[in-house]
């Protein structure tokens, strides 16, 4: 029989693995082991509790071991921006999954992110300078995660190595984290903005890229003697599907034969905007004006007054779908509505 060999490497494991004997032990992604002897395919395991199980499950790691015993302390030997990317995208984990859409969106596509640039520093390939801007890069967005997830902010000195409060005093700590969450803060207001104008800039070109259309109606004048204050309601109306295709344009008549708002005179302009041109497509496009009467009305019974009633008094439409599909030479020329009662 061959001998158990020893392994002092520590092993994450990659898969999770559940234990079927007694002498097996149970894995769970992420676990960090530390091995004492391997075996044929096999690895023995010690920390809280003993056992073995196969080698596919996990991943070897170069470490240095120091000390022997309780006393003994693994070192990995990556570097310490691998350390805290690959905790950090832990963390992260546990959180990620609790987060409402808009947000688990962001956070994957940080979390993508950090994956994709610890591979490339694990690679080893990338030059120093490349190198030395990929750090600043995972140092940003793991500091920008963390605050927007609430986290702790990690605090750096100006290289953006990690400060130990065993050797850094409390002023240096707290001016360093002041400076760093200022940082942060300006940063998120940055991407605000340029969220903002980004969606502006969209929006606008949108806008530019659809064609739309409006019509331009000017009230010269209202002639009828109904003798009490009047509204008219004027409209954009599809007589085939019986429908109305516009907001009302409101205009109040006094019953003195001029606008209620004097200072409107001779300025009753209204234009509907945003017609598509699927309303070019219309087989029928009519301009509708409703009059309303406004005013007291008596009863017969007991000869009681009520004021301020509202009553259908008529309408009159024109039809306008030679002027919204430009076939009409004179725009300038004014149109008689006769209305029905």
């Amino acid at each position: 029989l061959t001998r158990w060999k020893p392994f002092p490497s520590p092993l994450p494991a990659i898969y999770n693995y559940n234990a079927k004997e007694e002498v097996e032990l149970s894995l769970q992604v992420g676990d960090s082991i530390h091995i004492l002897e391997t075996h044929e395919g096999l690895f023995l395991f010690f920390a809280y509790v003993c056992g073995i199980f196969p080698v596919t499950y996990i991943h070897v790691k170069e470490a240095t071991v120091e000390g022997r015993g309780q006393e003994e302390t693994v070192i990995p030997t990556e570097l310490p921006l691998v350390q805290e990317l690959t905790m950090t995208l832990r963390e992260w984990a546990l959180i990620w999954h609790k987060l409402y859409l808009k947000m688990f969106r962001h956070v994957r596509n940080m979390t993508c992110s950090l994956i994709e640039w610890r591979s490339q520093i694990l690679s080893g390939t990338l030059p120093k300078d490349e190198l030395l801007e990929l750090k600043r890069k995972v140092i940003d967005k793991i500091d920008y995660g963390n605050r927007i997830l609430g986290l702790d902010l990690v605090v750096r000195n100006e290289n953006g190595n990690i400060l130990d409060p065993d050797q850094t005093s409390t002023i240096t700590l707290f001016k360093a984290h002041e400076t760093i969450s200022r940082g942060i803060d300006e940063r998120i207001q940055e991407e605000k903005k340029s969220r903002i104008q980004s969606m502006e800039l969209r929006r606008q070109s949108v806008f530019s890229n659809s064609h739309t259309y409006s019509l331009y109606i000017n009230l010269k004048n209202f002639v009828c003697n109904i003798g009490e204050d009047a509204e008219l309601l004027m409209s954009l109306y599809d007589p085939i599907q019986s429908e109305f295709i516009s907001e009302n344009y409101l205009v109040r008549w006094s019953k003195t034969g001029m606008p209620k708002e004097i200072e409107r005179l001779n300025n009753l302009q209204v234009v509907f905007t945003d017609l598509s041109g699927s309303e070019l497509l219309r087989v029928k496009t009519s301009l509708v004006c409703q009059i309303v009467r406004v005013g007291h009305m008596e009863l017969k019974e007991g000869r009681k007054h009520t004021c301020g009633l509202r009553r259908p008094f008529g309408v009159a439409v024109m039809d306008i779908t030679d002027i919204i599909n430009g076939k009409v030479d004179d725009e300038e020329k004014q149109h008689f509505i006769p209305f029905q009662q």
